[in-house]
């Protein structure tokens, strides 16, 4: 790892871990339109790993339940490599354990995958980090 990020734009820089490959080009699609640069979309905690380590992205938006290795895993993975990456945990459940457990983790926030487009946008607006 080089610790310098790889970087092309001024635009946030996304990478999506998701292993449904619908919702992962959905997403792609949606961060694509509001101007957010994705860096990289991944099916699993190990394929978000070996990214996110590779790519630098900003904000990882992370499935919690993945094969391999699940959201929570994979957040506390990541944050032990990459300190300042933020991580915005998606997740089918609207359970205050989980969303408890993805915060011990080391996630930045937390959001219900059925949340209105605004919601979700808001949701990944206010959990990039400030550019400057």
């Amino acid at each position: 790892m080089t610790g310098v990020p790889v970087t092309t734009t001024d635009k946030p820089r996304v990478l999506v871990a998701e292993d449904n490959q619908a919702m992962r080009e959905t997403l792609g699609e949606l961060l694509e339109e509001e101007g957010i640069e994705v860096v990289g979309k991944a099916v699993d905690g190990v394929d978000m790993l070996a990214q996110a380590e590779r790519l630098q992205p900003d904000l990882i938006l992370m499935d919690l339940r993945m094969p391999r290795m699940d959201g929570i895993d994979a957040t506390r993975a990541v944050k032990q490599l990459l300190p300042n990456v933020r991580v915005l945990m998606l997740s089918a459940y609207a359970d205050p354990g989980l969303s408890d457990s993805a915060r011990e983790a080391g996630a930045d926030g937390y959001v219900v995958k059925g949340s209105a487009y605004a919601e979700l946008l808001d949701s990944i607006l206010s959990t990039l980090p400030d550019r400057d």
